[in-house]
């Protein structure tokens, strides 16, 4: 049974989601999809489509060598289609809870906002739930849950503004509003609120040098490895309830930092070949058993050249910002 859509634009976050629903409702025309996660890498301020595309894409195509040509482009992707919201009868935002897809809210909201569409055409289909459980990516649902979708609710002006708070905290060079978000937003839904929170993490740790994306990986290469793909899986599975769904390629990014020769003194030692993660193994160092067990610090052993948000973070530079125990203190 084809369930009919409300009129307008529909958008999703990742091609999970944007297949389901192709699926689901036959209406590719209709459908824009948003590709990135942007949870992941730099999201300095930026007004020129153009050049944050160039960004964006630079920023994923280094994350693994040779990775660059792996993506194949959609002509469905949100970014590239950006004017159409301008003529959209209704813009709708299908979301589920996670970091990212509250990221990818605020997002929409800003570009809709930055092409100089009408705010009040927006509306979001959420998915909070689903058997009783936490819906963080729409990539989790199956065709019958998809369908079984709640009405889209208008966005409120008041809401729309939440979102574009989060969007500046989340842009800004100074981590001063991703920190204050809750304060500053105290309306905001819990799971904005939360997913502001959790991007606090990409800040080094102050005990040991390390975000904390890197120290989970490092915490179980012991019991998971050698093999890359077991540790990352390890990860990726054991963390699953904060919401916070970065993907394995991230991970894998982050596993070949922890490892790279350039570091004075590398955390791992890598093994395979390194555009792969199932064709590559990973031991821990001295140091990388150091850091571990609280003896030693990532840093200044090893330089931080970095980002957390719309933040440069840069030991080369002397700008640098610390996580200690939830607050944010330059280094």
């Amino acid at each position: 049974m084809i369930k009919l859509l409300p009129p307008g634009l529909h958008i999703v976050l990742g091609d999970s989601a944007g297949g389901i629903f192709t699926r689901v409702f036959f209406a590719r025309d209709r459908l824009l999809i948003d590709h990135d996660v942007l949870s992941c890498g730099p999201t300095p301020p930026c007004t020129d489509l153009a050049a944050w595309r160039r960004l964006r894409a630079e920023y994923w195509s280094g994350v693994v060598p040779g990775s660059a040509d792996e993506h194949v482009h959609s002509r469905f992707n949100l970014v590239d289609n950006a004017k159409r919201l301008v003529d959209a009868e209704r813009i709708h935002i299908w979301a589920a809870t996670g970091v990212s897809e509250q990221l990818f809210i605020a997002f929409v909201v800003h570009l809709t906002q930055l092409v100089g569409a009408d705010l009040a055409k927006l509306a979001i289909v959420p998915f909070e739930s689903v058997d009783k459980r936490r819906v963080k990516g729409l990539g989790e649902l199956d065709e019958e849950q998809m369908r079984a979708h709640a009405e889209p609710m208008a966005i409120p002006t008041e809401i729309a503004q939440q979102y574009l708070g989060a969007w500046s905290a989340i842009t800004s060079p100074n981590p001063a509003q991703l920190v204050g978000f809750a304060v500053q937003h105290s309306q905001a839904s819990s799971w904005l609120k939360l997913a502001m929170r959790l991007m606090t993490r990409r800040f080094p740790d102050k005990r040991t040098g390390l975000s904390y994306w890197d120290h989970a990986l490092l915490a179980r290469v012991k019991a998971h490895g050698p093999e890359v793909s077991r540790i990352i899986g390890y990860t990726m599975a054991e963390t699953f309830e904060f919401g916070d769904l970065v993907g394995d390629s991230y991970l894998f990014g982050r596993m070949l930092r922890l490892g790279s020769e350039r570091n004075p003194q590398p955390l791992l030692t890598l093994s395979g070949d390194f555009t792969s993660m199932r064709s590559t193994e990973a031991a821990l160092t001295p140091f990388g058993e150091e850091v571990l067990e609280g003896t030693a610090s990532n840093y200044p052993a090893n330089p931080i050249d970095d980002w957390a948000g719309g933040v440069r973070l840069s030991s080369e530079q002397g700008a640098l910002w610390f996580n200690d125990g939830g607050k944010l203190v330059r280094g």
